[in-house]
């Protein structure tokens, strides 16, 4: 988020009073950095922008309850991450069988379960480090290798490792408990890694056959 943009006591009195004008501004100044949360957690752009509507409503509708205006820009990325969370739950409670619950399945079937997944099985992972430290990714690259990623996964790897909660917090965020969640972020950074090598090695051989 920009550091630039200045959240003082004055701005969140506005809020509450529901100054119109104040939400302009926050929204034309915050958008941007909410709305890549939101695309970080959804796949689609549409999706996205659903969510970061719903979170944006969220914090006209809930702003008089935030108690200490430092902490704002804190509460205000909680509320677009629970969105993005809820709308993902939705999402993958109305599907029989996605392509997640497909890879996942498959995962299973070769006896690597969460309760098993180990750092043994990141340090095996088919990886050439140097092809990727050679390339420079895009922000609109690391989101692509990141969808690659399986949901339950990538949700655990984002709220760790981009948005700083801790295994306890994250298990009770998505219900799951603390070792699944410590198991599914070394998964995530096994495919993350594969994937980013695959990207890397077409990039190159892009450049050489340029």
């Amino acid at each position: 988020m920009n550091n630039r943009i200045t959240i003082d006591d004055k701005l969140i009195d506005k809020l509450k009073k529901g100054d119109v004008k104040s939400f302009h501004w926050l929204y034309d100044s915050l958008s941007p950095a909410m709305r890549l949360i939101c695309k970080r957690y959804v796949k689609t752009d549409a999706d996205a922008e659903d969510v970061f509507q719903d979170g944006f409503l969220k914090i006209y509708a809930n702003i008089s309850s935030l108690k200490c205006p430092k902490a704002f820009m804190g509460w205000m990325k909680r509320i677009f991450i629970n969105t993005a969370l809820d709308y993902y739950k939705k999402e993958s409670g109305r599907r029989s069988e996605s392509i997640d619950d497909i890879i996942e399945s498959r995962i299973e079937d070769q006896n690597n379960t969460d309760d098993d997944w180990d750092e043994n099985s990141l340090n095996n992972a088919n990886v050439n480090y140097n092809a990727i430290l050679h390339v420079d990714f895009t922000q609109e690259e690391m989101l692509t290798a990141l969808n690659v990623i399986p949901g339950h996964f990538r949700i655990v790897f984002q709220l760790h490792v981009i948005d700083g909660y801790k295994h306890q917090e994250i298990a009770e965020m998505i219900s799951i408990n603390e070792k699944t969640s410590k198991t599914r972020l070394l998964r995530a950074r096994t495919l993350l890694k594969e994937e980013l090598n695959r990207m890397a090695i077409r990039k190159i051989r892009d450049g050489q056959s340029g």
